[in-house]
C-alpha cells in the first residue's frame, strides 16, 4: 500500500456542522476521517426516522461513497433502476453509464442517513441530537454558535468554522443574513406510504396526463412511497392528503391505482426553486438544502448536498492541518454554487416538461422526449447530467483536458487495485504514467501526508494529480523525466501548499513508486 507519511502535531482547530441529514452526516464522517475535530448538532431528538423524501442515490453520489467503503452496504439496501421511465414509455437508459454504478439506487433516506452516520460515529466524529442551533456570531478567529437542548438549556459552542447543514428553512442561513432568492414551482404535492396488491415490476414508476401526475417508488419491503399532484385540487401544505383524491390522482397518471391500500403516513407539500448568492460567508459555509433547492424532478437534491459535502470536507481539512493554499476555501462556492444553479435549472425544466397543460403540448413533449433519448449522444448527455457523471469543475486556460472532471476508477498496479480504494481520507492520489524514483520522492517525502503516489496499472502517458473528491486537478502528457517532474513539482505546489522545510525521509532511502513490487514504504496511518 502506498505511503506518505503522516502530518505531525494537531489540525489548528475544529468544525461545528449544524443539521444531522445526509450533507451534514458525508461531511462530518470525511472530516473526522481526516483527523478533523468536528461535532454536528442536530434539532431532532432521535438519530432514527422512518419518514423520508428523497430516495434517489444517483451514479456519481454511489461512487463517492465507494471511495468512503459504504457504497456496497447501502446498494444493498435498495433496488437498481438501470433505465428511468418518468413519462410514460419514454425511458433514460442509464446501463451505458461509465464506472461500476451504471444505474440509479432507490432506497429511503433514512437508509443512507444510517450508512453515513455509522461512517461518522466510527470515525470519531460527535453526533449531538437534541441540540437546536438559535443563533450564531464570527469573528477573525472563529464562530460562536447559540445552543438550545432538548430539555430547555442553553450553551454555547466555539469552533473554528460552522458550516450550516440545516436544510430549506436554515437557521445558518437566517443568521448570516443572506436571501434565498426563487419561487415555488409546484404546490400541493401529495406524499403517502402505502402498500400495494399489484406493484409494477420497476422499482422507480411515473408519468403525468397534464391535470396529473404520480410516482410510486418501492422502498424493497413491501412498502412504497406514492409522489401525486393533482391540478384539480391545489390544496395548502396544512391540509391533510384525502385517500380516495390520493388514488384516483395515481389511476389518472399510472391508469391503475396498483390496488393501492393500507395508507400509512401522508403529508402535503410544496417544492421550492432557491438558491443562495453564495455559499461562503467569512468562517461560515453552507450546504445542500441550507444553499440550494430543487424541484423533485430527477432526484437531485440530496446528492447534489452530498456533493457539496465531497467538495468541503477535503478543503476544510487541508487548511486545519496547515497546508491549503490561500484560494483553496474560496473555490467551494466558485465550484459548487455553478453546479447547484445547473441542477435548478434542469430540474426545473424537467418539471415544467411535466407540468404543461396543453393536451397538444403533452403529446409533443412526450414524442421529442422519446425521440432524443433514442439518439446516443443525446442520450448519454442527459444520463451524465442526471447521474451527475459528467460535472466538471472549471479549469485554468489551457489546461489539459482532462483537468476538472472527474476521475475514472483506473485500474493501478499493484495494491490497492484501483484508484478510488486510495480516496477517501482527504488526500490527493498522484497516478504516475511510469515508475520515476524523483516523482515519488516529490509525492511522498515532500508532500508526506498530502499525497498518495500510485503507479498506472495499463500503458498511458498521461499522469494526473487527482483531487480528494475524484475530480483531476491537474495532468499532463509529458514523457521527458525532466519536465514532466517539474511539471508535478508545480502542481503539487499550486494544489498542495508549500512542501514540507525537510522530507520524512532521504532521498537515499527512497523506494520506487508503490505497486511496482519494490515498494519499501508503510501503510500511511490517518492522523
Amino acid at each position: 500500500m502506498p505511503s506518505t507519511g503522516k502530518p505531525t502535531g494537531k489540525p489548528a482547530g475544529d468544525v461545528l456542522i449544524v443539521g444531522a441529514g445526509p450533507t451534514g452526516l458525508l461531511l462530518a464522517g470525511d472530516l473526522a476521517a481526516a483527523g478533523i475535530r468536528c461535532t454536528v448538532l442536530e434539532r431532532r431528538a432521535a438519530a432514527e426516522s422512518n419518514l423520508t423524501r428523497a430516495f434517489a442515490v444517483h451514479a456519481r453520489t454511489l461512487e463517492l461513497l465507494d471511495t468512503r467503503g459504504v457504497a456496497a452496504e447501502l446498494i444493498a439496501t435498495g433496488a437498481r433502476a438501470d433505465v428511468l421511465r418518468a413519462l410514460g414509455t419514454t425511458g433514460l437508459d442509464l446501463r451505458r453509464l461509465p464506472g461500476r454504478f451504471p444505474f440509479m439506487l432507490v432506497t429511503p433516506q433514512y437508509e443512507t442517513e444510517r450508512v453515513l452516520r455509522e461512517r461518522a460515529l466510527a470515525a470519531g466524529a460527535d453526533i449531538a441530537y437534541g441540540a437546536e442551533a438559535v443563533a450564531l456570531r464570527q469573528d477573525a478567529a472563529g464562530v460562536e454558535v447559540d445552543v438550545r437542548t432538548a430539555d430547555g438549556g442553553a450553551a454555547t459552542r466555539r469552533a473554528s468554522y460552522v458550516v450550516g447543514a440545516d436544510g430549506v428553512h436554515s437557521t445558518v442561513r437566517r443568521e448570516l443574513g443572506l436571501p434565498f432568492p426563487g419561487r415555488a414551482v409546484v404546490r400541493s404535492v401529495m406524499l403517502a406510504d402505502v402498500r400495494l396488491r399489484e406493484p409494477p415490476a420497476a422499482p422507480l414508476t411515473g408519468n403525468a396526463v397534464g391535470d396529473a401526475f404520480a410516482f410510486l417508488v418501492s422502498f424493497g419491503d413491501g412498502r412504497h412511497r406514492v409522489i401525486a399532484w393533482n391540478r384539480r385540487h391545489q390544496a395548502p401544505d396544512s391540509e391533510p392528503v384525502d385517500v380516495a383524491e390520493l388514488r384516483d390522482t395515481v389511476r389518472r397518471a399510472l391508469g391503475s391505482d396498483h390496488g393501492m391500500h393500507d395508507v400509512g403516513w401522508t403529508s402535503r407539500f410544496h417544492s421550492d426553486e432557491r438558491q443562495v448568492p453564495r455559499y461562503r460567508v467569512g468562517r461560515v459555509f453552507l450546504a445542500g438544502d441550507a444553499a440550494h433547492v430543487h424541484s423533485p424532478a430527477g432526484g437531485q437534491g440530496m446528492n447534489t448536498g452530498l456533493q457539496d459535502a465531497a467538495n468541503l470536507g477535503w478543503k476544510l481539512a487541508a487548511e486545519l492541518w496547515g497546508w491549503a493554499p490561500s484560494w483553496l476555501l474560496d473555490s467551494y462556492d466558485e465550484e459548487r454554487r455553478p453546479v447547484g444553479r445547473q441542477v435548478l435549472r434542469g430540474s426545473g425544466a424537467l418539471l415544467g416538461a411535466v407540468l404543461v397543460e396543453p393536451r397538444w403540448l403533452r403529446l409533443a413533449r412526450t414524442a421529442g422526449a422519446w425521440a432524443a433519448v433514442r439518439v446516443p449522444p443525446v442520450a448519454r448527455r442527459l444520463a451524465g447530467a442526471v447521474s451527475g457523471i459528467d460535472i466538471a469543475y472549471p479549469a485554468p486556460r489551457g489546461a489539459h483536458r482532462l483537468a476538472g472532471r472527474r476521475a475514472p476508477d483506473v485500474v493501478l498496479a499493484g495494491s490497492p487495485g484501483r484508484l478510488y480504494e486510495l480516496l477517501g481520507d482527504g488526500q490527493f492520489v498522484l497516478v504516475v504514467a511510469a515508475n520515476d524514483p524523483a516523482v515519488t520522492y516529490l509525492a511522498t517525502k515532500r508532500w508526506a501526508g498530502r499525497v498518495h503516489c500510485a503507479l498506472a496499472g495499463a500503458a498511458t502517458r498521461t499522469t494526473a494529480l487527482v483531487r480528494p473528491d475524484g475530480h483531476i486537478a491537474w495532468a499532463t502528457d509529458e514523457t521527458a523525466p525532466d519536465r514532466r517532474a517539474a511539471a508535478i513539482r508545480d502542481a503539487l505546489g499550486h494544489w498542495c501548499g508549500r512542501p514540507a522545510d525537510r522530507p520524512v525521509r532521504g532521498p537515499e532511502q527512497l523506494g520506487s513508486v508503490p505497486g511496482d513490487g519494490t515498494d519499501r514504504e508503510e501503510r500511511r496511518t490517518r492522523p
